[in-house]
């Protein structure tokens, strides 16, 4: 009989030990209650970070126009061609303008020999004047026709030099060095000069590869941590894995409203020696720096608890110890951890959510 009833009362205490184990809050002997995860209060460096979403910006954008009407004859360039300073991108029809020039080259070799028909006149009225030959009016009137040739010559040069510099002008280089953004002409198009009502027929987009930066937005709530020079490390879709270091560079003094939420665009320039990867219009953020504490006090975000009368932790410092619900006053938010000012010490421990 003895040895029926020992295994079953055995089997008897083992489920009641289970089930000591699986019920919460229950009552059995020599059994602590189970809690849930928590995290002990730390120190470490913490950063205030802003961020600002936008896009690769060039430092420098161009748009090519003509300085004289024409029709475009030849487009050499097309978007994303990288092109060096004075390279031709465009070229205008010229045979009208050539002739323009060699017709004015004519006037001019006219306008000289006129001068020095003149200034022989000039010479001989005088000559003639001494010996008491010719009358004073007779003097007058070759020094009158030998100024009058000075300014015609004059007159013929500048209008030559002016149409010269318009042949130049048929041939449109690059002003910079960079890379072609948009091409907005073509072969046999009309072009319209810089100096019409217009402002002229747009031929092209350049952007200057020297230096580019990312112009991006920042939300009113976190412009006020924002200050000029603070380092910023810039990331894009197109290089997920790479990091380009920057700085602030400008701030704007007036917010825009987006969907009724008030944005302060901010400039980053790009200081990385690996700056040439990024592209103009490049989607990018910016993780701005805005302050640094290295020796912060911190807990994980799930700690917090938030009421009517501000922010708490339950603390449960020790074994078997009784939560306890503390005040805290925090800082610095940077992703899933929270800077404690005030409320508790390193080392105390406290309830997760």
């Amino acid at each position: 009989m003895r040895s029926r009833l020992a295994p079953a009362l055995a089997a008897g205490h083992r489920a009641a030990a289970l089930a000591c184990t699986l019920v919460v809050g229950l009552a059995c002997p020599g059994a602590e209650p189970e809690r849930g995860p928590s995290a002990r209060a730390e120190r470490g460096r913490i950063e205030r970070i802003v961020v600002a979403t936008g896009t690769i910006e060039p430092e420098v954008e161009v748009e090519v126009r003509s300085r004289v009407p024409g029709i475009v004859e030849r487009v050499h360039v097309e978007a994303g061609d990288v092109v060096e300073s004075d390279q031709v991108l465009v070229e205008l029809e010229r045979e009208l303008l050539e002739a323009q020039v060699a017709e004015a080259r004519a006037a001019v070799r006219a306008a000289e020999v006129e001068r020095r028909f003149a200034r022989i006149q000039l010479e001989r009225a005088r000559g003639m004047m001494e010996r008491g030959a010719a009358s004073q009016k007779t003097l007058d009137d070759a020094r009158n026709r030998a100024q009058a040739a000075d300014a015609g010559l004059a007159r013929e040069r500048a209008r030559l030099s002016s149409l010269e510099v318009q042949l130049r002008y048929a041939t449109i280089r690059s002003p910079i060095e960079g890379t072609v953004l948009d091409v907005d002409t073509e072969e046999g198009s009309a072009v319209s000069p810089v100096t019409s009502v217009t402002g002229g027929t747009l031929l092209l987009s350049l952007a200057g590869t020297a230096s580019v930066h990312l112009s991006g937005l920042v939300d009113e709530n976190e412009v006020a941590y924002l200050a000029l020079g603070q380092p910023a490390r810039v990331r894009t879709e197109a290089f997920p894995e790479r990091v380009f270091a920057g700085r602030v560079a400008r701030i704007a003094p007036v917010g825009e409203r987006v969907q009724n939420v008030t944005y302060f665009e901010a400039e980053i320039a790009i200081e990385d020696p690996d700056a040439g990867l990024l592209k103009p219009r490049m989607s990018g953020d910016a993780d701005i720096v805005a302050e640094v504490v290295e020796q912060a006090l911190f807990v994980p975000e799930t700690a917090l608890r938030y009421g009517g009368d501000g922010i708490s932790v339950h603390v449960v410092n020790g074994p078997g110890a009784e939560p306890e619900s503390r005040p805290v006053r925090i800082g610095i938010v940077e992703g899933s951890r929270v800077q404690v000012l005030e409320g508790l010490e390193e080392g105390d421990e406290v309830a997760l959510q």
